[in-house]
């Protein structure tokens, strides 16, 4: 326990929030099933070279594949190792025992969801069903603070997403799968979007392409300029359950990107420039080898998750070492703490935020 301790203290970051005074940004991006090992080791070489799982072998060698991990996780997430490596925190990778995991015990994507934002774990939300989730959430405390009271807003690419914070009840417009985005201001980049989407054929019922969560979110960060807002993108997870690695990896490069395009838009926009806090995390894990498309209570290795942040209050410690075990419950406490708001899970359990 005094490990613990000392390492909250003194390897992540203070961010000497005085709550109430704070009139802060945030942006939230999830990346549903993105694995630590892709996160913190680039591209898995028996998976990439085997031709049940990728299309084109030699051309996913070419572009994934390099002599180390440190060289194969900077072609594959080059803004993750080349700017929020270095101006921000990372914790998850395992083989320097930085430890984070879920507290739930299903090890799939609700669930998930609902630890992060709830706080807490109720054993009874065990499915990804599209059903309410009955706990308040830190996004729905953020929306009744006054500093933040009709800005705080989401996109997902999945369906469930938004019924994991109830998002009605909670105040919070929200858009995911295939329904309209919920801009303030409807401009002809956001109504090109949809009409292109439109066009699309729906290759996952429940989910579309990230690239139109990408466009409608970076649109309606540009023209509204909500406080807060959470991005749900997913087709990693899409990808992994299809067991099409070359996908899984293109997935993960592009997502690294658009995490790139709000970071650097924002910045050059003198409402979110230097007063932005950026939260990048996974709902769950996956499993390890042959088992890398699975994730669930009985796939070992999936309740590994992991966590970035960079942007205003937070230091430059780059990877995180010999740390945890921190788990994704934790992260509800950590937005309160950027956001300088009180929030205190159903459960009435106090949580320590993870950059504390």
């Amino acid at each position: 326990m005094k490990r613990i301790i000392l390492i909250l203290l003194s390897v992540l970051p203070l961010l000497a929030l005085a709550k109430g005074k704070q009139d802060n940004r945030l942006i939230v991006i999830t990346i549903d099933g993105l694995r630590w090992q892709e996160v913190f080791q680039g591209a898995e070489e028996n998976i990439m070279t085997d031709s049940k799982q990728v299309r084109d072998v030699k051309r996913c060698r070419e572009t994934y594949w390099r002599a180390t991990p440190e060289e194969r996780r900077e072609t594959l997430m080059p803004f993750t190792w080349g700017t929020i490596a270095k101006k921000g925190l990372l914790v998850g990778n395992r083989n320097v025992n930085s430890i984070m995991q879920l507290a739930n015990k299903t090890n799939i994507s609700y669930p998930g969801y609902s630890e992060m934002m709830t706080g807490m774990v109720d054993d009874s939300i065990r499915s990804n069903d599209p059903v309410n989730n009955p706990h308040r959430n830190v996004l729905e405390a953020a929306g009744e603070d006054p500093r933040y009271k009709g800005s705080v807003v989401m996109y997902g690419s999945w369906k469930s997403t938004r019924f994991a914070i109830h998002n009605e009840q909670a105040g919070i417009p929200a858009s995911v799968s295939y329904e309209p985005p919920i801009a303030k201001k409807q401009t002809p980049q956001l109504r090109l979007v949809e009409r292109m989407m439109e066009g699309m054929p729906r290759y996952w019922q429940s989910e579309h392409f990230d690239a139109f969560t990408f466009a409608y979110a970076l649109e309606t960060l540009k023209n509204d300029h909500p406080k807060v807002m959470w991005i749900s993108f997913g087709d990693c997870d899409e990808w992994a359950h299809a067991r099409k690695y070359d996908l899984y990896l293109d997935a993960a490069r592009e997502t690294d990107a658009f995490i790139r395009d709000i970071y650097e838009t924002l910045e050059a926009d003198r409402f979110y420039k230097g007063k932005t806090t950026y939260l990048v995390t996974c709902d769950h894990g996956r499993g390890f080898g042959n088992e890398w498309g699975s994730h669930g209570s009985s796939t070992k290795g999936s309740e590994a998750t992991w966590l970035m942040l960079f942007g205003k209050g937070i230091d430059a410690k780059g990877e995180t070492k010999e740390c945890g075990p921190f788990y994704t419950k934790q992260i509800a406490a950590t937005i309160a703490s950027i956001l300088g708001i009180d929030f205190t899970p159903d459960d009435g359990a106090t949580l320590l935020p993870i950059d504390h």
